[in-house]
């Protein structure tokens, strides 16, 4: 049993830091929603916290309007995109740490789904992001890398791990 003590503990610690992760992510989305509005009032001459548009078009020098927007938005969209898959992943370590142990039918079923969000949610969020730049004409929005190989193996991984989960089950199922 101090293995599955073990297991509770590190579920214990990955909750906590998947929560920081999900408020993080959520706070990111929020910051770049609030730039992209203050951008655009700032773009049309408006005053934003006695801030006046020259000072700001200085210290926010980019390629333009679209620029601007197209990176802002690509920005929310991704942190909202995390932070929806650390509160799904949020769900399951809280359900795990309730079971007592991640051999549950339950359990193997939320990881399986989490596998499958892993794996869906960021190409949704990519192609959204592509037809943002596509909108406002960005070949590509800066500093960000699209790539969905590291969730598609973290998705696959999840999958496998719900099967191994559900045989878990099953066996302390037959021990009952």
């Amino acid at each position: 049993m101090k293995s599955l003590q073990t297991i509770q503990k590190t579920f214990g610690v990955f909750k906590t830091l998947t929560k920081i992760g999900m408020i993080l992510s959520f706070v990111w989305a929020g910051l770049a929603a609030l730039g992209l509005i203050f951008g655009v009032i700032w773009y049309n001459g408006g005053s934003v916290v006695g801030l006046d548009q020259a000072l700001m078009l200085d210290l926010t020098a980019t390629g333009g309007l679209n620029e601007m927007i197209a990176v802002l938005l690509v920005d929310t969209v991704f942190a909202l995109t995390d932070g929806i898959l650390l509160a799904f992943a949020l769900r399951y370590f809280k359900a795990e740490l309730a079971d007592g142990t991640p051999f549950t039918k339950r359990g193997a079923d939320e990881i399986l789904h989490l596998g499958i969000r892993n794996i869906v949610l960021p190409l949704v969020a990519s192609i959204l992001a592509a037809v943002v730049c596509q909108l406002f004409d960005q070949l590509h929005s800066a500093g960000r890398d699209w790539g969905n190989l590291s969730s598609l193996c973290t998705g696959i991984a999840l999958i496998l791990a719900s099967i191994i989960f559900r045989y878990g089950a099953e066996l302390e199922e037959q021990v009952k």
